[in-house]
């Protein structure tokens, strides 16, 4: 793994770094969330564009996404535009949501812009590789809300998403055991020492909460914390995840 440095914030090394989303529908509002995540500690920030007032209009997430980049001098600024199939709130086809996303890019501001791996391959190609030309990073994104699949799976998708040109591969699915937990760190472990890139794994729900707090153990670079309200289900809150993360990491030393 090569670490990625943004904004000084090297991610990929150390102990993961906290992402806090923001859920709110103004650019005011979420411009006041985002500053209380990085006074609170957070290392990233999220901005869900699905919760903007009108999630639909481009040229108001472009404007949201230009005011949250100049709130943000120093934290890396994540823009993710979720669908519904995703656990999201926005309901478009891939051309309007590759059109939504393009504006924010074009717009600039965020560090990072999130694809969303179900798009179709050509529209994650296309999408990323504007976004890495502007010199935006990208995240690939996929959610299984149904489960946990295999090992070689999870691993194989990992590589695809990089192989697309995710900056981050990101991956999240459902745990309804402990096991599916274990099976997630092991696939991360094992596309962590083949790929290049920084990971972005997690298992939801009670039985993944490890997941989200021992990712410098198994090889996954940061992991979502909530402030006020949770944007996935077994999202710890920032302030438990820190203190669980500093203390692992000095184990780990």
């Amino acid at each position: 793994m090569t670490p990625i440095t943004i904004k000084n914030v090297r991610i990929g090394e150390g102990r993961p770094k906290t992402i806090v989303p923001i859920l709110n529908a103004t650019r005011e509002d979420a411009v006041c969330a985002a500053q209380r995540a990085v006074a609170a500690g957070a290392d990233c920030i999220e901005w869900r564009a699905d919760h903007s007032r009108n999630p639909h209009d481009a040229a108001e997430l472009a404007a949201m996404a230009h005011a949250l980049g100049n709130a943000l001098p120093t934290t890396p600024l994540i823009a993710t535009l979720r669908t519904k199939g995703q656990g999201g709130q926005l309901e478009a086809t891939g051309e309007e949501y590759a059109r939504l996303v393009q504006a924010i890019v074009d717009a600039g501001g965020p560090d990072f812009v999130d694809i969303e791996f179900g798009v179709g391959h050509d529209r994650v190609r296309e999408l990323a590789s504007t976004a890495l030309r502007r010199g935006m990073r990208t995240i690939v994104s996929h959610h299984d809300f149904a489960g946990t699949p295999e090992s070689n799976w999870m691993v194989a998708e990992l590589h695809r998403m990089a192989e697309l040109g995710a900056s981050i591969p990101k991956l999240a699915v459902m745990a309804t055991s402990p096991s599916d937990a274990a099976r997630l760190m092991e696939a991360t472990s094992t596309a962590s020492s083949q790929l290049e890139t920084p990971l972005l794994t997690m298992a939801m729900g009670q039985h993944g909460a490890i997941t989200r707090l021992a990712g410098e153990s198994f090889g996954s670079a940061l992991t979502f914390c909530a402030l006020e309200t949770a944007s996935a289900p077994g999202q710890v809150s920032l302030e438990k995840a820190v203190c669980a993360l500093n203390a692992l990491h000095a184990a780990l030393a």
